[in-house]
């Protein structure tokens, strides 16, 4: 303190200023910047949560709308009759009247599933014009029987552009024992 003292009022003044900046500094940088700091980081980490949560929404509506549709695609299994596929394929050529179209009709090997049986035929048609094939594959689709059409292959003939030569494929589904 003696050192203080000895100093002229106008140096004293000077010191006590610098030390009074000293620790508004020291204050600042160990106290208030931190939290500052910190702050910034919670409002940051604010702002990536909150678009975190929009994306888990629009996952969670998706998710929502897909558990919708096995839920439907599983009661129509349940509610579905056994069924041949070859005779229910046929009986729908032979109300579109194209059965005498049909070149060939052979099982295919499926993708096996955990839930559900597929069974595939892999169909063969020619001489048949565009109307024809849009109606006999309307019918498959829209069959009682959960029938889908996984592949689609159509050629024109090249003496005749308007008939058409079309191999396909058609599988049915059924849950297996135990599933749904």
């Amino acid at each position: 303190m003696n050192f203080f003292r000895n100093l002229q009022p106008r140096e004293r003044l000077l010191v006590l200023g610098a030390s009074a900046a000293l620790m508004v500094f020291l204050v600042f940088k160990l106290a208030i910047d931190p939290m500052l700091k910190r702050s910034s980081d919670l409002d940051r980490q604010l702002v990536i949560a909150g678009r975190q949560l929009s994306e888990l929404r629009t996952m969670q509506q998706e998710y929502l709308r897909q558990k919708r549709v096995v839920d439907s695609i599983n009661t129509q299994l349940k509610k579905q009759q056994n069924f041949a596929i070859f005779s229910r394929l046929e009986e729908l050529a032979g109300q579109t009247g194209i059965r005498n179209k049909i070149l060939h009709m052979k099982p295919t090997v499926s993708t096996p599933s955990e839930v559900y049986n597929e069974e595939s035929v892999e169909i063969k048609m020619e001489g048949v014009t565009l109307e024809q094939l849009v109606r006999y594959l309307h019918q498959v689709e829209s069959s009682p029987q959960l029938l889908k059409i996984k592949r689609l292959e159509v050629k024109p003939r090249f003496d005749n552009r308007q008939i058409l030569t079309a191999t396909f494929r058609v599988s049915a589904f059924t849950l297996k024992e135990g599933s749904g």
